[in-house]
């Protein structure tokens, strides 16, 4: 139930991001507007600090809260949100590979019958993998789901309905994060 708002060719994923969370829980939201007041540029470069800074003061006049925090992934946390129906801003590098492999896997998860088989694939793969951080690729999307049981997390981009819900194992997504986590709450 999470509106798409796609961040198009500006870059600017980090107001379609905030955007997107807003308007799923009800505070009206503009992501133009919230590019201004994230100083963001053409291409992106959004300070997503300034971004939610300046935003905090209208999210809470609407009586939501607003959290920040730096930490690891974990399940336990995100579990605290998503089972509320509320989504995570997250923070990471969204490089080539990342997204190969996100792609992939989502791709191949449509067809699963075989859950355990399917853990044993993606546990697998997880430990072998090579991802990254690459600085150049800053990037923020909503961790929308989980799933304990495969040790997987579903994050959705502002890059239109072809990238409205990919997955990836906690232990990769953890290689490409920033760390960083925003959420509008209730």
């Amino acid at each position: 139930d999470i509106p798409m708002v796609d961040q198009g060719p500006k870059g600017y994923c980090a107001p379609a991001t905030a955007e997107r969370a807003m308007r799923h829980l009800g505070v009206p939201a503009d992501m133009y507007i919230l590019a201004n007041s994230g100083n963001s540029g053409f291409g992106g470069g959004t300070s997503v600090s300034a971004l939610l800074e300046g935003i905090a003061p209208q999210i809470r006049n609407k009586r939501r809260s607003f959290d920040a925090w730096k930490s690891e992934l974990k399940i336990k946390d995100i579990a605290k949100y998503i089972d509320k129906g509320v989504p995570l801003m997250w923070c990471l590098y969204s490089t080539k590979e990342f997204n190969d492999v996100a792609n992939k896997r989502t791709k191949e998860r449509k067809t699963i019958t075989n859950w355990a088989a399917w853990k044993t694939k993606v546990t697998e793969e997880a430990a072998a993998s090579t991802l990254a951080e690459d600085r150049e690729s800053s990037h923020v999307v909503l961790i929308i789901g989980y799933n304990k049981d495969t040790n997987e997390i579903a994050f959705s981009d502002s890059w239109g309905e072809d990238y409205k819900e990919r997955w990836i194992t906690l232990p990769e997504a953890e290689r490409v994060s920033q760390q960083y986590f925003y959420v509008v709450g209730f």
